[in-house]
Parts: C-alpha cells; structure tokens; sequence
C-alpha cells in the first residue's frame, strides 16, 4: 500500500471524531480497492477491507482520471439509509495513488424536506380553500350590492304611490265637499232636486269609501316602506360584514404566501 494512503489508514478514526457529524470515511487505491474504513458506532460495514469499490455512478473513476474533488449521493437503498459527501483524490508525487471518501447520512435531511413538501402543499390546499371562500364572498357581495339596488327601486316606486294616493285622498275631499254642496242646493231645489239628491248622497258615500281606501293603502305603503328601510339597513350591515371578511381573509393570504415562501426556501435550502 502506498505510504500515504497508509498513513491516511492508520488514522482514520482521528480524522473522523475531528467532524460532529457521524463521519463514514473510506480509503481506496486508485484501482478501488479498499483499503481501509471508519464507521460511525452502530454502523455495520458495507465493504470489506480488500473488496472492490462498486462505482455505478462513474464519480470514483472521473476523481482518478482526472485528479479533482466530487460530490456524491447515494440514496437509501444503496446502503440502507441517503448518504453525501465528498470524493478527494490522493496524490504523490503529482500522481493519483487513491481516494478517500467521505460521507454522513443526510436521512434527518430528507426527513425534514419531505416535512417542508407536506407542509407546502397542505398551506397551499388552505390557500386555494380561502381563495374559494374568497369567491364566495365576493359573490355574496356583489348580491348584496344589486339587492340593495333594487330595494332602492322599490322603495322609489311606493313613494310614487304614495303620492299617488295622497292624490286620491285630497280628491275625495274635495269630491266629498261637492256632494256635500249638491245636496244643500237639491234641497233648496226641492221636489225638482230630489233626484240630484240621491246622485249627491252616493257620490258623498263614494268620496268617503275612496278617502277610507286611500288612508288604508297609505298606511299600508308606510309599513311597507318601514320595512324596506329594516331590509336596506341589514343588507348595509352583512355589506359592511362581507367587506371586513374579505379584508381579513387577505390578511390570511398574505400570511399563508409568506408561510409558502419560507417552505419553499427551506425547502432550497435542504436540496440535495
């Protein structure tokens, strides 16, 4: 073995214990063959001393050939948990004689992507369920806004009767004053008004009906208008309600976008 490597060998377990992270360091000659390890306790091996390095991923071979550190990962099932680390070339004398390798698993690591990934999508299911809820608000609102419209109409249009039928009342009084006078002047007629008489008594009957009709259809219109103005008062109120929900729900949002973003970087953060 080449004094070097020999020496890298000799002291391995130093070099790891130099590192927190439970180190698998790995010593090879420059034809893959394994010189000599370093496991972290509770690691069983993977290779045996003498054993030839199985390098599908080319990466062993690229740092022999052409003398240069590499980054590797291997997932789990290559030796049964995700490892990284780093491939660095031995050289003497200007030679590449070997290859240490060095690497930690990065489990925790992906345990805790995968959480952030859940963690996205679940925030980003309650962002969509909000814009959702958001639409329906919206919606409620602009409902709210054409029903209060339309109430103004209403209420328009039975001030209009209302008039109306104040026009009606001032003309059955009168109407009614002049079956009143009919009837003074068929009395001063005598037998010759009788007949006008009887017309003047019935169009007094049918003034006092029409101003009995008239005060009766008012003050229906007046509750009418009573509730119409309860109606436009509660549709103001849930329109005031509705604009605070949307107001709150994007304050929500923006939370959940900056919640969003800050998965996503811890997310880029833990790339492997």
């Amino acid at each position: 073995m080449n004094i070097k490597l020999q020496n890298i060998v000799d002291n391995l377990d130093i070099i790891r214990q130099l590192f927190d992270k439970d180190l698998i360091i790995s010593v090879l000659d420059e034809n893959g063959v394994v010189q000599g390890f370093s496991l972290p306790e509770g690691v069983p091996p993977q290779v045996e001393v003498g054993s030839v390095f199985e390098d599908p991923s080319g990466i062993f071979a690229e740092v022999i050939r052409r003398g240069i550190t590499k980054h590797n990962y291997l997932p789990k099932e290559v030796m049964g948990f995700p490892v990284e680390g780093n491939l660095v070339p031995i050289k003497d004398d200007g030679k590449v004689v070997g290859c240490v390798i060095c690497t930690y698993s990065v489990e925790s690591k992906e345990r805790i992507k995968h959480i952030a990934t859940e963690f996205q999508e679940s925030i980003q299911e309650i962002d969509n369920s909000i814009q959702d809820v958001v639409k329906g608000i919206e919606s409620l609102f602009t409902m709210l806004t054409t029903m209060n419209q339309m109430t103004s109409d209403v209420e328009k249009d039975v001030n209009e009767a209302t008039d109306v039928v104040n026009n009606i009342s001032h003309n059955a009084s009168h109407s009614n004053i002049l079956a009143l006078n009919a009837s003074i002047e068929a009395a001063r007629s005598g037998d010759a008004g009788r007949g006008f008489a009887v017309v003047a008594t019935e169009m007094g009957k049918l003034a006092k009906d029409s101003g009995t009709s008239a005060t009766q259809i008012k003050a229906t219109l007046s509750v009418i208008v009573n509730h119409l103005e309860t109606i436009t008062e509660s549709i103001k109120e849930a329109d005031d309600m509705a604009k605070t929900h949307i107001d709150s729900i994007s304050s929500i949002r923006n939370i959940l976008e900056h919640t969003i973003s800050i998965a996503q970087e811890l997310e880029n953060d833990i790339e492997i």
